[in-house]
């Protein structure tokens, strides 16, 4: 028999339903003490069971990434399968850990983002050991903790440590839609120094917000439209959010932390402007960087007293592409039409995942493919429609078997 057909011959849909459910029910936010730990220690038993090798990676504490890996003979392409098994909190959700089965549906939180594809991709292990099939490469399952935290500390990790692979598929929730580029997401602060005075005398100081004020309106006039024009195959422009503005004088800090009943009439002498961006991947950082520090310069030159800083974030998120054309594309778009008896074009996504890590610092090309929907996740009523489970599971083991080869 087809070694594809037998696979397919082993899948049972209830199963991956079930093992989506088990670990809906376990908590893995931020929020609580043992964080990723139960998840983590339940995914290495489910390995073990299927005779699986596996391991545990403690990025911090009580914290670790879970690996399982299907040796090849090590005459092939090795492939990741790469899923976080953190979640956010449950906030107003009502019953977040039921794992409630609904009209098709699972609901829970992390039910889309993103254990439905820790779940799938958890499974396609389990299908492909069961097979028997012999691989050439090395096909590694690593459940990675701390994306919703924010920090990706799980993914960048494996980045610095291992284990390292020459293909990855992250498994976010694309509702099975191939995903070949996403936007880098980042911070900056950019600083206004200026000189404090009394208020009644304006002209001797210096005002840090006046000046901050011109450049963020100078962002929205001139930067965001330049931005706008920036094309990509497959992702919108990018685009900047300023998110937060703290300006005052040093004086009236007191106030600020209520400490006093009122603030002192004094020209403020610092003001920050905390902006965000979304970059496509023909940009890169230290572009964007540069055209903030030379915005805010032009604003701080102007201005007797003026003097500016800018300071990135340094929690690299950056962007995402993978070749079209690359074997992973390919295997993932000849698997899905043939599992979903439909096609989906590839795409590109506003939003970002830890596929921007593996494939910028790590030097590993990567997709993002998986179930679930992008417009439910962290929201009050969160969901996956529950056949695209076991289809999922199913295209990344036949993804699997192509991209890494198979012993004659």
């Amino acid at each position: 028999m087809d070694i594809k057909e037998k696979v397919k011959g082993l899948v049972k849909e209830e199963e991956v339903i079930q093992l989506l459910r088990d670990i809906v029910k376990i908590p893995s936010h931020w929020a609580q003490e043992l964080r990723e730990k139960p998840i983590s220690d339940f995914l290495m038993q489910f390995f073990k069971e299927a005779g699986i090798e596996t391991y545990q990676q403690e990025v911090f504490p009580g914290r670790p990434n879970v690996v399982a890996v299907i040796r090849g003979i090590g005459a092939g392409t090795s492939l990741m399968f790469n899923g976080h098994i953190d979640t956010v909190p449950p906030f107003g959700m009502e019953a977040p850990f039921s794992a409630e089965v609904r009209e098709g549906r699972i609901y829970g939180r992390g039910t889309s983002d993103m254990k439905s594809g820790v779940a799938s991709m958890a499974y396609a292990m389990k299908l492909l050991k069961e097979s028997g099939v012999r691989l050439k490469g090395d096909v590694v399952y690593v459940g990675v903790i701390d994306e919703d935290a924010a920090g990706s500390a799980g993914t960048r990790y494996v980045v610095k440590n291992g284990p390292h692979t020459d293909l990855a598929i992250v498994g976010e929730p694309t509702s099975l839609q191939p995903v070949v580029a996403h936007k880098g997401c980042d911070y900056f602060t950019i600083t206004f120094h200026g000189r404090s005075v009394h208020s009644s005398v304006p002209w001797n100081g210096a005002n840090a917000n006046y000046a901050a004020s011109e450049f963020i309106q100078r962002v929205e006039k001139e930067m965001i439209p330049r931005w706008s024009a920036k094309k990509h195959p497959f992702c919108s422009p990018p685009t900047i959010n300023v998110g937060l503005i703290q300006g005052a004088a040093k004086a009236n800090m007191p106030y600020l932390l209520g400490e006093s009943p009122t603030f002192a009439g004094i020209i403020p002498d610092i003001c920050k402007v905390h902006i965000d961006v979304r970059w496509i991947p023909t940009q890169t950082i230290k572009e964007i960087e540069d055209e903030f520090r030379v915005l805010a310069e032009e604003v701080a030159k102007q201005r007797e007293g003026i003097t500016s800083t800018v300071e990135f974030i340094d929690m690299y998120r950056p962007a995402m592409e993978i070749d079209p054309d690359n074997i992973l594309v390919k295997s993932i778009q000849k698997n899905s039409r043939e599992v979903l008896k439909k096609e989906y074009p590839i795409k590109g996504e506003t939003y970002w995942g830890d596929s921007g890590l593996l494939c910028t610092l790590a030097g590993i090309p990567s997709i993002m493919y998986g179930p679930g929907d992008i417009g439910c996740a962290h929201s009050d009523v969160e969901w996956v429609e529950m056949d695209e489970l076991s289809k999922a599971a199913l295209i990344y083991a036949l993804t699997a078997i192509d991209v890494c080869g198979v012993e004659e």
